[in-house]
């Protein structure tokens, strides 16, 4: 070990030179946490007090390792100055003393020991020889990239860093891997003639789309791939995805799409009702970006969607089907629509995003003809029950039968658009399912804790958090009706009241 009780240093005038601040690789502080005087770390060196057996810089037990120290001025000195540095070990012990040292003077803020010569890179201390306002880019980009390395300010970052290429690695090696094959020279394509595969007379043909739609740019290869193709379908040259999309998105809102195939835009698809519309929005959506949250709100601003969906007889009588947007379209929202719906009317979803799939109520043995294995339906708990219907499992073709009810599709197969019907089917599960029951009972309750004091009030309040309006006067005059219709019917069975209030 050594001490070094004091450092001082002199200017050519005799002045003696001030400094602010002191730092080590390492200091030895047994004991010194709770000393007033920081005893044993550099700044005790330069505190003006020479009594070694007390205090002063010592690097006990990181002994025989490369330290430094590090002296920060509080005044800058001129060229022309000359020092005298004076280095004390005024210790009581004679073995505490250097070893052997050197001294460096810098003029940069906080200076960082790069090392021996023996540590730097090669290519690190070639730039350093070279004089600062002669160094390159290059030079002064790999002095810089290996200070990074050592920075004291940057470990807590190093050491982030680390982590984060440590965790990168871990999930790397975690993925699959298969084998796959290159086909350094792709086959010759013919045309069949007759479909006959053994008849190989035909023209050669190469990849590529029809004719009458913007070509894949080639960039110079000698044959297009399945690469060239997925970059097409995205790109701007390609007409077909945005108005695919922009049809099947105008569906959601209006009830049909412009064109009512949403599965076919061939020579078997139907030509759209308004063309020139569907291209403003196809153009609007491509202009922004792709933004398809942008694109719905243009749909649910216009004229067209904020029309009543009420037809005056002479309209519904010309256009049945409203293609002209004479009106807002009438339809039944989609299976997982309903779900979601009525869970937020009551207050009981759960808005969380991502996860598993989840499990509601499902009638039991609706699973008992799946085998290969056996499966049985474990209905979740908490706040599973209540994700939104995009979450609700799956199983092919065995779709939950809330959703199969609403003509939810199956996943045997690809399919663009749902067909709408309305079935007994449906409203018996709207009124039977426990999930929809549950649902009702819990808006009861709301409505009874903030809908008033009066039935015509709860009325109004139940109303118009259901369907966003008022009820009629000959709405509200039908609804408390059945409000005294159906208090009398449960006060004669108090037993199937009380039994449909704890369903869930």
């Amino acid at each position: 070990n050594f001490v070094l009780s004091e450092f001082s240093a002199v200017a050519s005038d005799k002045k003696a030179i001030a400094f602010m601040d002191g730092s080590a690789t390492f200091e030895q502080v047994l004991a010194g946490e709770t000393n007033p005087y920081k005893k044993w770390t550099a700044a005790s060196a330069i505190d003006g007090n020479t009594k070694g057996d007390e205090w002063g810089w010592a690097i006990l037990p990181e002994v025989a390792k490369p330290q430094h120290a590090v002296f920060q001025m509080k005044e800058n000195l001129s060229g022309e100055s000359s020092v005298v540095i004076t280095m004390e070990q005024n210790h009581g012990k004679g073995s505490h003393t250097l070893g052997s040292f050197r001294v460096s003077i810098t003029d940069a803020m906080r200076p960082v020991k790069a090392g021996g010569g023996a540590s730097l890179p090669a290519d690190v201390l070639a730039s350093l020889a070279i004089e600062p306002a002669k160094r390159n880019e290059q030079q002064k980009l790999k002095i810089a990239t290996h200070y990074r390395t050592i920075a004291p300010k940057l470990e807590g970052a190093r050491k982030e860093l680390a982590v984060t290429q440590t965790k990168r690695t871990d999930i790397e090696k975690s993925f699959p891997t298969t084998l796959v094959t290159i086909a350094r020279e792709p086959r010759i394509i013919k045309v069949l003639a007759r479909g006959n595969w053994m008849d190989n007379s035909g023209e050669v043909v190469t990849p590529g789309v029809p004719a009458f739609l913007p070509a894949i740019k080639n960039d110079g290869k000698a044959r297009l791939n399945r690469l060239d193709l997925a970059q097409w379908l995205v790109s701007n040259d390609n007409p077909l995805t945005s108005r695919v999309l922009v049809n099947r998105l105008w569906k959601l809102f209006y009830g049909q799409g412009l064109s009512k195939k949403l599965e076919d835009i061939g020579s078997q698809g139907e030509w759209p009702s308004h063309p020139e519309l569907l291209d403003f929005v196809t153009s609007y959506f491509k202009d922004n970006n792709w933004d398809i949250k942008k694109t719905i709100k243009l749909m649910v601003m216009s004229g067209a969607y904020r029309q009543a969906s009420v037809p005056s007889s002479e309209i519904q009588e010309k256009d049945p089907y409203n293609r002209w947007l004479a009106r807002q379209s009438r339809f039944r929202i989609d299976a997982e629509f309903i779900r979601d719906n009525y869970l937020s009317i009551s207050g009981l979803v759960v808005d969380k995003q991502g996860g598993p799939s989840v499990k509601p109520f499902q009638p039991p043995g609706y699973w008992s003809y799946l085998n290969f294995p056996t499966r049985e339906w474990q209905k979740d708990n908490g706040e599973s029950v209540y994700r939104r219907g995009l979450y609700t499992h799956w199983q092919r073709q065995y779709l939950h039968p809330a959703m199969l009810a609403f003509d939810a599709s199956c996943r045997e197969e690809c399919s663009a658009d749902r067909v709408r019907s309305n079935t007994p089917l449906q409203a018996l599960a709207l009124l039977n399912d426990p999930c929809e029951v549950e649902a009702a009972r819990v808006f009861a309750e709301k409505i009874l804790k903030e809908g008033g004091k009066t039935d015509a009030e709860k009325i109004d309040f139940a109303f118009t958090r259901t369907l966003s309006r008022s009820p009629k006067p000959k709405e509200k005059e039908v609804l408390l009706n059945l409000v005294v219709e159906y208090r009398k019917s449960l006060a004669k069975d108090p037993k199937a009241a009380k039994e449909f209030l704890t369903r869930n």
